[in-house]
């Protein structure tokens, strides 16, 4: 249980429980056979917890290596806004440190982002889904004419 690095299997375990509906720490931690504070942490990191914290930190002088996980699936744009929404709520509570705050805009960028991406890829999904059918119209019409 004292283990420092998480493997991509275990990130990936985290995600998929947390997505499934199992977001206490603690619980998560007994399933994967990790801290609690070390769950909460990687949540944390991983950008599917947003926790305001009650006292202010140390600063610290350390910085962490960051690793992107790649999500299989793509947020929906009602899953995109709920984060937002939740961001935005946390950014209007009165006594966030100045990291948080960073933290928390840096997140409301990165969804809004996300979001406009999202949108254009969408498009662009309908579009490519619309020239496949085309080409089954033309082939199927081809080969009548070629008959």
């Amino acid at each position: 249980m004292s283990r420092y690095y998480w493997t991509r299997e275990e990130e990936a375990a985290l995600v998929e429980l947390f997505k499934s509906g199992l977001t206490d720490p603690k619980a998560l931690a007994e399933k994967i056979r990790r801290r609690p504070g070390a769950v909460q942490k990687k949540l944390e990191r991983m950008g599917l917890l947003v926790v305001v914290r009650e006292k202010p930190r140390k600063t610290q002088t350390t910085t962490t290596k960051a690793s992107i996980l790649l999500s299989k699936d793509l947020l929906t744009h009602e899953e995109a806004l709920k984060i937002l929404a939740g961001a935005l709520e946390l950014l209007r509570q009165p006594g966030q440190d100045k990291l948080e705050l960073q933290r928390l805009r840096i997140l409301v960028d990165a969804i809004q982002a996300y979001d406009s991406v999202l949108e254009k890829f969408e498009k662009w999904v309908e579009i490519e889904s619309r020239l496949l059918e085309m080409d089954k119209k033309i082939t199927e019409l081809q080969k009548l004419q070629a008959s």
